[in-house]
Parts: C-alpha cells; sequence; structure tokens
C-alpha cells in the first residue's frame, strides 16, 4: 500500500507538470516566438537533465546499439515528430485543445497494433474509436464558438490529429521497449537519454538557423521552466510512478493532464469554455478511458 501511495504521489507530480506546458507553449505561441525554437532547446534542457541525473545515480551507460533500431524509431517520429507537431499546433488552438487531440493516442495505439501486429481490435476498442470520431466532427462543427481561434482553426485540428497520431506512434513502440523493463526505472531513463540526444542532435539546426528567437526575459524563463520542469523531471517522476502501479491503471490517470492544463488557461490565459468544447472534448476523452480501462479489464482476467 505504502508503494502504491508513492507511485501515486509520483504520476500526479508528473501529471501536473506536464499540465503546465500546454498553458507556457501557448503563451510563447501568442507572444509569437517560434514554436520549433522552443522544441529543440527543451531537448536539450532534457538531455542535459538526463544525463546529470544518471550521472550522480551512477546508472549512466552510453550503449547505443542496444535496441537502436526501435531507440531510432521512437526518438525520430514518436518524440521528436510529437513535440514538434505539438508546438506547432499551440500556434492555432489552445493547450486544452492540443492535449485533447494528443488524447486520441489509445485509438492509434489499436489502429498501429492491427496494422503491424494483426491484432483486431474489440466492439469495446470500436465503439471508442466512434466516441473519438464524433468528438472530432464536433469540435470541427464548433469553429464559431471558439473566439479567439477562428483563423487556420481547421489547419491547427489537423496538426492537432497529427501530434495525437505521432503520440500513439511513441506509445505503441515506448511500450515494447518499457515492458521488459518495468521494475528498472534507471534503466528506462537510460533509454529515454538516448532518445532525447538523438532528437537533440536531430532538431540541432532548428537552433541556428530560425527566426523569431525569444526576445523577453519571461520567454526563456518559461522554455528554461518547460525544459527541465516537462521535458526532464516529469518522465523522470512518471517512470519512477510506473514502476511502483500498474502500466494500464497509470495510463487512465494521465487524462488529468488535461484537467490541469484546462484549469491553468482558465486562470492564465483567460480561456473561455464552450459546449462544443466540452463535449467533443469529453468524447475523446471518454474513448481514451474506455480503451484504458478495458485493457486493464483484460490483463485482470489473464
Amino acid at each position: 500500500m505504502k508503494e502504491k501511495k508513492i507511485g501515486l504521489i509520483y504520476a500526479f507530480i508528473a501529471l501536473f507538470l506536464w499540465g503546465i506546458h500546454g498553458v507556457a507553449g501557448r503563451y510563447l505561441a501568442i507572444e509569437n516566438v517560434n514554436m520549433l525554437f522552443v522544441a529543440a532547446v527543451r531537448f536539450f534542457i532534457g538531455t542535459s537533465l538526463f544525463f546529470i541525473f544518471l550521472f550522480f545515480k551512477k546508472n549512466l551507460t552510453f550503449n547505443f546499439k542496444e535496441k537502436f533500431k526501435l531507440v531510432l524509431a521512437i526518438s525520430i517520429i514518436g518524440i521528436t515528430g510529437n513535440s514538434l507537431l505539438y508546438h506547432i499546433s499551440l500556434k492555432y488552438l489552445s493547450g486544452t485543445l492540443v492535449m485533447i487531440f494528443e488524447n486520441l493516442s489509445p485509438i492509434f495505439v489499436i489502429l498501429f497494433s492491427f496494422l503491424v501486429d494483426k491484432e483486431k481490435p474489440t466492439l469495446f476498442e470500436i465503439i471508442a474509436f466512434l466516441l473519438s470520431f464524433l468528438g472530432i466532427i464536433i469540435i470541427v462543427l464548433g469553429k464559431e464558438h471558439f473566439l479567439d481561434l477562428k483563423e487556420n482553426f481547421y489547419l491547427g485540428i489537423f496538426w492537432g490529429i497529427l501530434t495525437g497520431m505521432s503520440f500513439g506512434f511513441y506509445v505503441y513502440l515506448s511500450s515494447k521497449l518499457v515492458s521488459p523493463l518495468r521494475n528498472k526505472p534507471d534503466r528506462i531513463i537510460n533509454f529515454l537519454f538516448k532518445i532525447f540526444l538523438i532528437s537533440s542532435i536531430t532538431v540541432s539546426p532548428i537552433i541556428f538557423f530560425s527566426s523569431n528567437k525569444p526576445t523577453k526575459l519571461q520567454h526563456w524563463f518559461w522554455i528554461l521552466e518547460m525544459g527541465i520542469f516537462q521535458s526532464g523531471l516529469a518522465y523522470i517522476f512518471w517512470n519512477y510512478a510506473l514502476s511502483y502501479l500498474p502500466v494500464n491503471s497509470t495510463s487512465i490517470l494521465f487524462i488529468f493532464t488535461i484537467l490541469f492544463t484546462t484549469i491553468n488557461e482558465i486562470i492564465f490565459l483567460k480561456l473561455k469554455l464552450n459546449i462544443f468544447l466540452i463535449i467533443g472534448g469529453g468524447l475523446i476523452i471518454l474513448s481514451g478511458y474506455l480503451i484504458s480501462k478495458n485493457l486493464k479489464n483484460s490483463e485482470g482476467k489473464r
């Protein structure tokens, strides 16, 4: 019981931290800071933090041959791709909407499992897919009610869906990497260090050649905050939480990132909720919850 409480504390710290970065990112987007530059700097900060953490724990290894193809795929598509798409989406959509679209990831995990592993979706999963699709339609139909997001609204939805798809790719592949290491969080963080290092190298040209770089102290403060707390510490807390809690139960908790993002965005960026956001977003969140809950029940019966 004590270990479960520790795991929940670690999980909620990570979720709270991830609930901030949508708001911070949206603020930087409104300030016209180059969001690709923000994403690139975050990778370097996160990589540095993983290095320092592993160095002081004396668990740092540089064996890049171990599962290299899987690590490379996760890095290029699952981490780099998802981060760039996430930050682009914040130019057009609120942090809450982007987090909602990112929670489409369970649907894409099912799709990848079907296409790659030939796992047929259950009736439960098909219903969840239809709910999420309906949620997207409702949000699209509500364009006129998103008063501050009318310009390029549909383009933002396009990027948001790709964000959910790329995150689903990350979840799908990282589960193959993490499953054998469930009770070895330091080894998982070693893999994260390698993944982020590859991502940092991949996006490094953006840092040197991008325009609209930060010009204010507040800009740099929030970029540093996102790099240290969301790209670094949140991942560390989350992986330690996974070592104490069942993975499927923990995945359900990920929905709290939307709640934390929405609360912060209402307080700091004056986000105005509307019926289309509430119903459409609620359906997408429900679909992810149902899939995670169904997976948990399936595991329990084995």
